[in-house]
């Protein structure tokens, strides 16, 4: 009956701590709010976003095959 009694005293320990540690790092993260849970998008965000898309797409650059270096397709 005594190490049935120690196993669940330490199955419940385990549980408490467990508990603690979920509370403690949900209470931080609340705390700290590193991680944002919305997101607020106005229509200028969506406008930034677009014209910072449009101008990535104007920078591609197309490079042709035939020039670029490593094993001839030729030989």
């Amino acid at each position: 009956m005594g190490l049935g009694r120690t196993v669940l005293r330490l199955v419940f320990l385990g549980g408490i701590s467990a508990l603690l540690i979920a509370f403690g790092v949900r209470f931080l993260d609340e705390l700290v709010g590193l991680r944002r849970r919305e997101g607020h998008v106005t229509p200028k965000d969506l406008e930034h976003a677009q014209e910072v898309a449009d101008a990535y797409e104007s920078e591609l650059i197309e490079m042709d095959r035939t020039v670029l270096p490593g094993i001839s397709i030729r030989s």
